[in-house]
């Protein structure tokens, strides 16, 4: 029997904490062999990115260089 991976207690309040910064905001969620990104999106756009790794780690996004 195959069990699907789980995210963490700490993850599953981060997800919580983005939604409660952005209120109006889309959430979006991407499933990746490693784990999820998920993505808040306000007027088609991106607004904050989460990366979250199935052993546990949370990664937040980061500014872009220009």
């Amino acid at each position: 029997m195959e069990t699907s991976p789980e995210l963490t207690l700490d993850q599953m309040r981060e997800i919580a904490r983005l939604r409660r910064r952005h209120p109006r905001a889309e959430v979006r969620v991407h499933h990746k062999p490693w784990g999820l990104i998920v993505e808040a999106r306000r007027h088609g756009h991106a607004i904050e990115l989460e990366r979250f790794d199935y052993d546990g780690a949370v990664v937040p996004d980061r500014q872009i260089a220009a």
